[in-house]
C-alpha cells in the first residue's frame, strides 16, 4: 500500500508543478523549469506508475523503461516532421531529458524506495 500512495503522491505533484510553472513560469532556473522540467518527470512518473501494474511484461523494468523513451522520441520526432503532438517545438535535449526521467524513474523504483521503504518491491 505504501507503493501506491508514494507513487500516487509523486504523480500528484508532477501533475501540480506542471499546471504551476506552466509555460510562463519566471522563477529560479527558468530555462530549464520551461524546458526540460516536465520533460524529466513526467517519464519518471510514468515508468512508476507502469511498476504498479500486476501484469509481470508491463511491470519488467525494461520493458516499461523502452515504452516510455521510445513513446517520447515518437512524440518529439513527430514535432520535427511538423506535427504538434503534446507541444510543437523539436528540441533533441528533450530526448536526453526523457532518458534521464527514465533512468531517473528506475533508480528510484529499483534502488532508492527499495532501501527506505519495507517491502517495496512485494507491494
Amino acid at each position: 500500500m505504501k507503493k501506491k500512495i508514494t507513487i500516487t503522491l509523486i504523480a500528484i505533484g508532477t501533475a501540480v508543478l506542471h499546471f504551476v510553472t506552466g509555460t510562463q513560469y519566471s522563477g529560479p532556473f527558468p530555462v530549464f523549469v520551461n524546458g526540460y522540467l516536465i520533460d524529466i518527470l513526467l517519464p519518471m512518473t510514468l515508468v512508476l506508475l507502469m511498476g504498479l501494474f500486476k501484469n509481470k511484461s508491463i511491470s519488467f523494468p525494461p520493458f516499461r523503461a523502452s515504452v516510455v523513451f521510445i513513446t517520447g522520441c515518437l512524440v518529439e520526432f513527430s514535432q520535427y516532421a511538423g506535427y504538434p503532438i503534446f507541444g510543437s517545438t523539436f528540441d533533441p535535449l528533450d530526448i536526453l531529458a526523457y532518458a534521464g526521467g527514465v533512468l531517473l524513474g528506475l533508480f528510484l523504483d529499483l534502488v532508492l524506495f527499495p532501501r527506505s521503504i519495507p517491502n517495496w518491491a512485494n507491494q
